[in-house]
């Protein structure tokens, strides 16, 4: 049995993985959920959201569970996993990547998408005022390629703007962490491209990896089986280094 923690990409929050929760919970797992601020159910002004509240909330989340958790950042929400583990890094067993950026020190998530040629977010989202958009019919194609009909209609209609500060700010490396760290591949994903995610994990080294036949969102599209991958990885949290 191990603690989950999982944190949200761009447009989402905590709503995207309530059909995983259960399925997680059935392998004999606890699990937490969180909105970053300025998604989901957080109205945090969009103004105010950076980088470092990202991180910031992942740790608070991360001392709601019984036991420093797995924390598992889809898409963007790698950038502020890796964030909160530098900045805290005792608040966790591990970390896991889900179709998700990995940034190294010194790095943004502007950065790192603007590199992925064949990326439909990279090629279609606008910035705006009033945040990061990307119209729905891009979405659908980007996200939920694999998913039917009703999900995506459901999952468009939550979609909400991207704070745009957090999207630019670097990643700051405060302390060194030899945390596990796992990363799951999509192959079928159009907004975090493959040949992407596999330079990200190469690069860092990932203890472990694994691959999914899927699109940007298999907590919808196939959660049953994302579940089993996140459930084969919970050993990562034996191999956490005391501190």
């Amino acid at each position: 049995m191990a603690s989950f923690l999982l944190i949200h990409g761009s447009w989402h929050g905590a709503w995207c993985w309530d059909r995983l929760v259960p399925l997680l919970q059935e392998r004999g797992h606890r699990v937490v959920t969180a909105d970053l601020p300025g998604h989901g159910e957080d109205h945090t002004s969009l103004f105010r959201v950076t980088l470092g509240s990202y991180a910031q909330r992942v740790v608070r989340s991360a001392e709601l569970c019984a036991e420093p958790p797995i924390v598992v950042g889809h898409s963007m929400g790698g950038m502020a996993i890796t964030q909160a583990a530098s900045d805290a890094p005792h608040a966790f067993a591990a970390l896991v990547y889900l179709c998700a950026f990995v940034p190294q020190a010194g790095e943004s998530m502007y950065a790192l998408a603007l590199c992925d040629e064949r990326s439909l977010v990279r090629e279609h989202a606008r910035l705006r005022p009033s945040g990061i958009r990307l119209d729905p019919e891009h979405a659908r194609t980007a996200f939920y390629g694999d998913c039917g009909a009703e999900d995506i209609d459901t999952a468009l209609a939550r979609l909400r703007p991207d704070p745009w500060l957090p999207a630019i700010q670097r990643y700051t490396a405060r302390r060194e962490t030899s945390l596990p760290r796992g990363y799951i591949e999509c192959t079928a994903d159009r907004a975090v491209t493959i040949e992407r995610q596999r330079f990200m994990a190469k690069r860092a080294a990932m203890d472990r990896t694994s691959t999914l036949e899927s699109d940007h969102s298999p907590f919808l599209s196939q959660p049953d089986t994302l579940a089993d991958h996140l459930h084969a990885m919970s050993d990562l949290a034996e191999a956490r280094s005391p501190r």
